[in-house]
């Protein structure tokens, strides 16, 4: 059997995102060329995977379990063929939120320390892939624990209230986090650092909305389902439906890196020390009290 990387990678991204144009935009290639790879891969497995028409789209039996079987086996094989590669690339996980500056800084140190190359693998879970193998490390905001990870504090980060622009709370400069709790709070599940035990008990907000993913909650608090919390360092992606209000006392939010507990990928001790030393470097506007560096 004759199965190349490439169309295994692309079965996958439509295999999650359900839907042909979502998935060939996502990759960067043609619709057409996303179409060849899943033909390409059903004649060499023999099976039909996807079930498609115009209207609908759905995995076959074959299609889903070759997805379950994936979802292990292909990032295990990609670590296996970077860790002996003569020009090594590092996947660094992130959800939604990526402190581009910090991260930008410590990949030009590790390109020229290492000859290291760094490639940003955007996972909408709380571990941004580490614990699935998909991502080598992440940088996230946390707490994150979750068995087979470990978080390296880098610095702690206020927060802000995201609502509506028409919420009443739009019109204010700044809000203290009792304020918040007195509305519904529109919660992120899959990848979101703030829930309801964040405020002591007897004063914690009713929840709205749960959410899965970041790009689900921002519409639901642009539609004015409720309040959002999230770090302040969001300001930086703007959204026309939603205001940032600044949080006077709101508890800090910590950025960490993730990596996995197992075996490590040769050059995540590197890209380590790059980032803590960029941290050390970088004021960032954002900013708590320092918790690394």
């Amino acid at each position: 059997m004759d199965v190349e990387l490439r169309d295994l990678r692309l079965f996958l991204l439509l295999a999650e995102e359900e839907h042909f144009g979502v998935a060939a935009a996502v990759a960067g290639v043609s619709q057409p060329t996303l179409t060849r790879a899943l033909a390409r891969l059903e004649r060499s497995v023999g099976t039909r995977l996807v079930d498609r028409t115009t209207r609908s789209f759905a995995l076959t039996d074959a299609g889903r379990r070759l997805r379950g079987d994936l979802d292990h086996a292909l990032p295990a094989l990609e670590t296996a063929l970077r860790n002996v590669s003569d020009h090594p690339t590092l996947r660094l996980g992130f959800t939604w939120l990526l402190p581009g500056e910090l991260v930008r800084r410590a990949a030009a140190e590790l390109a020229r320390t290492a000859g290291g190359e760094v490639e940003l693998v955007r996972r909408d879970d709380r571990t941004a892939g580490v614990a699935t193998g998909h991502a080598d490390l992440a940088v996230v905001y946390g707490p994150v624990v979750e068995d087979g990870t470990r978080s390296v504090p880098l610095r702690q980060e206020d927060r802000v209230a995201a609502v509506g622009s028409g919420h009443p709370l739009a019109r204010r400069r700044r809000l203290r986090w009792s304020e918040v709790a007195a509305h519904p709070l529109v919660v992120n599940a899959g990848s979101g650092t703030v829930t309801p035990e964040l405020w002591a008990e007897g004063e914690r907000p009713e929840v709205a909305v749960a959410c899965q993913t970041y790009d689900e909650w921002i519409e639901m608090v642009a539609a004015g389902r409720g309040v959002g919390v999230l770090p302040a360092a969001a300001r930086e992606r703007p959204h026309p439906g939603v205001r940032h209000v600044a949080l006077a006392d709101a508890p800090a939010v910590e950025l960490v890196l993730l990596r996995p507990t197992g075996s490590a990928h040769p050059l995540a001790d590197r890209f380590e020390r790059a980032l803590r030393s960029a941290v050390h470097d970088t004021r960032d506007p954002h900013a708590g009290t320092a918790a690394g560096g």
